[in-house]
């Protein structure tokens, strides 16, 4: 009826009489289809009939710019015969890629496959040959796609009819892995086995080593089939050290099931390698069955070095209608001893879980710190079979913690927590072994994200560095927030008496090596740089559940000294610090109280000092002294980071550093030194730059347990000595005792930040008392 239809259909009107005549036995015909955005996809059949009943298709083609199919010698019986299909389809794929959406994966590779055979469909019943062969295939699997590189095969001839389905020379081979499948699966009659093998499980990524290989038969009737297994692996890598250690040698799981009544029942089950054992038998008596469960690690030692000797675990389980009754215990060196008791039915359980432990036994998982201590648990599950539904108590007690990235351990430590409500209540004290202690308080979700409410009070703590600080604290902190998804830290802390040492020769005593490469490194070597925090972080990645956002302050009224190099300050002040671990933002700085700077026995007094952080948690200082020599003014001028400042001089009118240097120390310029001046000169630079180490008077001043010692010249030239030291928080007090005999003694409290009350008395009979109003800006 329509000219253009029938000539899309069939591209010639005037032929359609040869589809319904009988003289011609055949037509050609063909279709080309616009596709979006490609070529048209042009389609070519030819339809043949003859006296047979049906309908042949000698062929038909579907071809496009990545794909090619074809059906060949293909036939469509009668409807009396059940409508057969016999004939071959194949087809050839160059572009996976666009199969993704299907196949809900990113597909990538080439394939080509082959499909001949007879089908029936209204009986269901078909006599099929299947091969296929991929090219470099890729399904976004990490772990499956090196067993796909190259050319991976399979090939199988299925046939069923009305005894059921049978499988021959099912063959799988890819790049490392081998199968097959072969066998025949019935309702009434089973009889299938399969094989798998995988020669190198390196493929898989790193961490992975070492061969496997599996057999699995079936038989019987579906509904009440008989199961065995095999399964053995030859020196077995998983990519964890202490499971690797289990593994060594030749591991074999074996396992005989029964399918009753829809049920997978377990006749029994075994692993067993060198270092582990275990056994389940089972006994069937109606609905009911009962599991006897026997395992035993040989040394328990292997995973935890403090706790040699056999871990050993047994008990049963019983399987009825209303559920499973578990009675199970473990007992091991150290004092484990652990029991499970208590019913499961329909994904709920009423268990008691009681007993003691040792808290090494979680090093294996925590490494590379370090835990130990005694644990006591009294736990019930009554719920849905989930950590949210325990309650009861655990202990900790003797306790300590060592962590290689902090400089403190942990000893003596006490904790306890009551669990409830998907929730534990924790309580805990822990001794620093630099000293004080910290208490931590609140609350943690036993569920992701774990959200978090915890009060941390930190109490006479001393934190250092040999290299770089010593610091005593004390504050107030909360962590509050999902601790797997950046929580916050936020508070106060208060240094009560710091101590910042500019370092001798910069805070490192080696640099690392630029561009070093690390070829075949091994796994344990490459776990030790982790651990060190010596790998490329743009390659390893942050992860963002070790993060902490931050909202700290930091704050010290004073006794916050910076000394060496010839400085001696203390500073005062507060820094905030925002952002996170990650990002820290702090702003803020510790400013100059008094101080001076020695350099080959001149004094000068600072006239500035500052400590800051820029963007990380090293600090940045700047530290000014000046002096007036002959009309001309000279700076020291000590700023960079605390871990290796820089020294600068500088004067007033401009004049090099050297001649500048040389008036600050002699007072005339470089040209006039002689021999013995130059050579001071020279050791005044060394002191400077960090080579001088910290002089009689700074290792006098730490013997004395003084904050300050100072021998100097007074106006009219005679020698002084002054000793300072904080007697309270608030109050410190200075002795001055001259070469003639003449005494002097300081005191300064400090009633508030910006207001000091300052008294002084003499052997000589002078007194004063003052008030001073300071305000930094």
């Amino acid at each position: 009826r329509d000219a253009d239809l029938v000539r899309v259909l069939v591209g010639d009107p005037r032929r359609l009489s040869t589809l319904g005549g009988a003289d011609p036995d055949s037509v050609w015909n063909t279709l080309s289809v616009g596709l979006s955005g490609a070529a048209h996809m042009p389609v070519r059949w030819q339809v043949a009939r003859g006296d047979t009943p049906g309908l042949s298709i000698p062929t038909l083609t579907l071809s496009g710019q990545d794909y090619d199919a074809r059906i060949t010698d293909a036939r469509i019986g009668s409807l009396a015969d059940g409508l057969p299909i016999t004939g071959q389809i194949s087809a050839s794929l160059a572009d996976l890629s666009r199969f993704d959406a299907l196949a809900g994966a990113p597909l990538q590779g080439a394939a080509e496959a082959k499909l001949s055979g007879r089908l029936e469909p209204l009986s269901g019943a078909f006599d099929l040959s299947l091969q296929a062969v991929g090219q470099d295939l890729t399904t976004g699997q990490a772990q499956l796609d090196p067993l796909l590189r190259g050319q991976t095969q399979v090939s199988a001839q299925i046939l069923r009819d009305e005894t059921g389905m049978q499988v021959s020379n099912g063959i799988l081979a890819g790049n490392g892995m081998s199968g097959s499948l072969t066998g025949r699966l019935s309702s009434s009659a089973s009889d299938l086995a399969a094989t798998l093998m995988l020669e190198d499980l390196s493929l898989l990524g790193s961490g992975y080593g070492g061969a496997t290989s599996a057999e699995v038969r079936l038989t019987g009737p579906l509904d009440s089939a008989h199961i065995t297994a095999t399964a053995t692996g030859q020196r077995l890598r998983l990519g964890n050290a202490e499971v690797d250690r289990l593994l060594a040698g030749q591991s074999t799981l074996a396992a005989d099931l029964d399918v009753q009544d829809g049920q997978l029942r377990i006749n029994s089950a075994s692993l067993t390698n060198p270092e582990l054992t275990a056994n389940v038998t089972g006994q069937a008596d109606g609905t009911r069955q009962v599991l006897d469960i026997k395992a035993q690690l040989r040394n328990l030692g292997l995973l935890i070095p403090e706790f040699p000797g056999a871990l050993s675990l047994s008990g049963s389980v019983v399987n009825d209608a209303e559920g499973a009754v578990v009675n199970v215990t473990g007992q091991g060196p150290g004092g484990i001893d652990a029991s499970i008791k208590g019913r499961i039915t329909s994904g709920q359980g009423d268990l008691a879980i009681t007993g003691r432990a040792q808290a090494a036994l979680a090093n294996a998982f925590i490494t590379p710190r370090a835990l130990s201590g005694d644990l006591g648990f009294d736990l019930r599950l009554k719920g849905p079979l989930a950590i949210s539904s325990l309650v009861g108590q655990i202990t900790l007690s003797n306790a300590r913690l060592s962590d290689p990235s902090l400089a403190f351990g942990v000893t003596g430590m006490s904790a306890r927590a009551d669990l409830a409500g998907g929730q534990a209540k924790l309580t805990a004290t822990m001794p620093l072994t630099t000293a004080g202690q910290l208490a931590v308080a609140g609350t943690i979700g036993l569920a992701a994200p774990y959200p978090s409410a915890l009060g941390i009070a930190l109490d006479g703590v001393t934190l250092r560095d040999p290299d770089l600080y010593e610091a005593q604290v004390q504050g107030a902190l909360k962590l509050t927030g999902p601790l797997a998804n950046q929580p916050l830290l936020s508070g106060q802390i208060n240094l009560i008496k710091t101590e910042l040492r500019v370092p001798s020769t910069g805070f490192g005593g080696a640099a690392g090596l630029p561009d070093l490469r690390h070829l075949n490194e091994p796994d344990d070597v490459h776990a030790t740089r982790a651990r060190a925090g010596l790998l490329d972080s743009a390659a390893t990645g942050r992860r963002g559940s070790g993060d902490l956002a931050l909202d700290l302050t930091i704050a010290a009224a004073n006794q916050l000294f910076i000394r060496g190099r010839g400085l001696d300050a203390e500073l005062g002040g507060e820094v905030r610090i925002l952002g996170s671990l990650a990002n820290p933002q702090p702003s803020g700085a510790f400013n100059l109280i008094r101080g001076r700077l020695d350099i080959l026995g001149k004094r000068f007094a600072l006239d500035e000092a500052l400590l800051q952080l820029e963007g990380d948690l090293v600090p940045f200082l700047r530290v000014l002294a000046s002096t007036e020599s002959q009309d001309i003014t000279a700076n020291v001028l000590i700023e960079g980071r605390a871990d290796d400042p820089k020294v600068s001089f500088t004067s007033f009118p401009e004049l090099p550093e050297e001649e500048v240097l040389a008036l600050l120390l002699f007072g005339q310029g470089l040209q006039n030194l002689s021999a013995l001046q130059a050579l001071q000169l020279a050791n005044a630079v060394a002191t400077l730059a960090g080579r001088g180490g910290e002089g009689v008077v700074s290792r006098l001043r730490q013997g004395f347990g003084l904050d300050n010692l100072d021998v100097k010249t007074s106006a009219e030239g005679a020698a002084e000595l002054t000793a300072g030291k904080y007697l309270g928080q608030n109050l410190y007090s200075e002795v001055t005792v001259g070469q003639d005999g003449k005494t002097q003694i300081d005191l300064n409290f400090d009633l508030t930040d910006s207001i000091t009350l300052r008294g002084s008395t003499g052997s000589g009979g002078n007194t004063g008392v003052g008030v001073f109003l300071e305000k930094d800006y």
